[in-house]
């Protein structure tokens, strides 16, 4: 007897490989928009290929639910171009299945090297250093001289060496940290870990393993409490001039509209410059 048509939402572990081989981005040719933003917040939309429910696009009576909600037949793609593809005559299975596949190749050689070999998860030598940081001065308004710039990107480059070896998912989580830190009375800059937990849809266990790792090199405290019960931590200053330059990435980032994932994911602090 045939079961009857229920629209199943996704596994975690099939969102998962969506993200992980989406490379956040829209899967239509030549878009650029992103599925999940700065902040953690989710904004693309999860299609299917052969529709969930009777009288959806491309439905095939032939599917398990099951299979309408397997990894093969969702795609991860922005609001407009879910919206397109809805025009079955156009986008027929067979192409919405080549321009999944189209996409996601592009992601696959990283892929398949973080699944063989441990390295890629820790140390990078895809990073640039900051060399003299003017801009970051002209933006923030320091106001400083040649010495003093080459100082700060001193600084900059000293959390730079130890972010190099923190694994690219921390990272990610990192700059979802900094974009959503603000600055206590003290000019502490201070991680709020409910509002973490909420932007990202990740447990607080999970949230309190990637501060370990962050801890460990010295770029966070340990979590605490306010006076309220709310849970947060500090991202540490430099530990040689006491400048406590996230707060400054975070409105550097903000003012000349960039994302924090440059800094803190691409490792380009040759922004600053």
């Amino acid at each position: 007897m045939n079961e009857k048509v229920k629209r199943l939402a996704p596994t975690q572990e099939v969102l998962r490989e969506l993200f992980l081989k989406s490379g956040n981005r829209c899967a239509f040719p030549g878009c650029h928009n992103l599925m999940m933003n700065e902040r953690g917040d989710f904004i693309g939309q999860i299609c299917h290929i052969e529709a969930a429910e009777e009288g959806g696009e491309r439905f095939n009576p032939n599917m398990t639910n099951e299979e309408r909600r397997s990894f093969d037949n969702l795609m991860l793609m922005c609001y407009e171009h879910h919206i397109v593809t809805n025009n079955v005559a156009e986008y027929p299975v067979s192409k919405l299945k080549k321009m999944k596949k189209d996409h996601e190749d592009k992601f696959s050689g990283i892929i398949q090297k973080m699944r063989n070999s441990i390295e890629d998860y820790g140390v990078t030598d895809n990073f640039t250093e900051s060399k003299i940081c003017r801009k970051l001065s002209d933006v923030m308004k320091y106001g400083c001289s040649d010495e003093e710039n080459m100082e700060n990107s001193q600084a900059l480059n000293r959390i730079l060496y130890k972010i190099i070896d923190v694994p690219i998912e921390t990272r990610f989580l990192l700059s979802i940290m900094v974009s959503r830190s603000f600055s206590d009375r003290a000019g502490g800059c201070v991680v709020p870990l409910h509002e973490i937990e909420s932007a990202t849809c990740k447990d607080i266990s999970y949230i309190l393993q990637q501060i370990d790792i962050l801890k460990r090199r010295g770029i966070i405290s340990e979590p605490d409490a306010d006076e309220y019960g709310c849970p947060f931590c500090l991202l540490h200053d430099d530990s040689e001039t006491g400048w406590n330059y996230w707060n400054d990435i975070r409105e550097f980032c903000k003012r000349v509209n960039i994302p924090v994932n440059e800094i803190c994911v691409d490792l380009n602090f040759s922004l600053f410059d």
